[in-house]
């Protein structure tokens, strides 16, 4: 009787975090849907003046345009891969005429064999007018110690970074950053190879993981029941 009742205990709890597990995968889902939703509203308004934003919060994925010049400054982003070959993606400050600054993320740039090697990434500093879409500094892999950033000074004018920090940026350029990053269009002066991954909805991996836990509680508890029905009748 008492292996019966530790059997039913051991089979109940296993399904019930295996279901619960099933329903926090859904409500992943959910939160996933929510948020590529919120991006196609954003980005398919109308462009905004930059100089015109008030803050970034709320702006994110809108289209927007300035007009200034570049910097001469560089920030490169290590350790990004493109078809199997490193490089670096390459973060230009531009001064709008409105006085604010802000990184244009200006693409892919290989990595020329040594890390030693600065590849060209000048752009004019005439004045231009950069457009595209502003978004969060550029997703990096896990990081364990977010109050740091190894910071490499490659020449007076480039430095090389693992992540991008905007208080850490602000500081090499000796000029307050604007919270958020303009992703360049492909087709303005400056552009390098950008191909801007743009947030997907990625909710069908969680529906399917929500799925495989649903049907491991489900074999679960059928293991459960028929292991219950064989101990009763070895008990009759």
């Amino acid at each position: 009787m008492y292996s019966r009742i530790v059997l039913v205990l051991l089979f109940g709890v296993s399904c019930a975090g295996l279901t619960s597990l099933g329903f926090w995968q859904l409500q992943r889902a959910e939160v996933k849907r929510d948020r590529h939703a919120a991006f196609l509203s954003a980005h398919h308004q109308p462009a905004l003046s930059f100089d015109t934003l008030v803050e970034a919060v709320g702006n994110e994925w809108r289209k927007t345009t300035a007009e200034g010049h570049y910097g001469g400054q560089h920030i490169l982003l290590d350790n990004r891969i493109r078809n199997g070959r490193p490089g670096y993606e390459v973060l230009t400050p531009f001064r709008t005429d409105g006085g604010r600054t802000i990184l244009v993320d200006r693409g892919w740039v290989a990595l020329l064999g040594a890390r030693e090697v600065i590849p060209d990434v000048n752009v004019s500093t005439s004045h231009a007018t950069v457009s595209g879409y502003l978004g969060p500094p550029p997703v990096v892999g896990l990081t364990f110690d977010e109050s740091t950033v190894t910071t490499e000074a490659l020449s007076a004018s480039v430095w090389r970074l693992q992540r991008i920090q905007f208080e850490t940026v602000s500081a090499l350029i000796d000029t307050p950053v604007w919270p958020a990053v303009v992703y360049l269009d492909a087709d303005r002066e400056g552009a390098l190879s950008p191909q801007w991954k743009l947030p997907g909805d990625g909710s069908d991996r969680h529906t399917a993981y929500a799925v495989q836990w649903f049907a491991m509680a489900v074999v679960l508890a059928m293991i459960g029941l028929y292991n219950l029905r064989r101990s009763s009748g070895q008990h009759d």
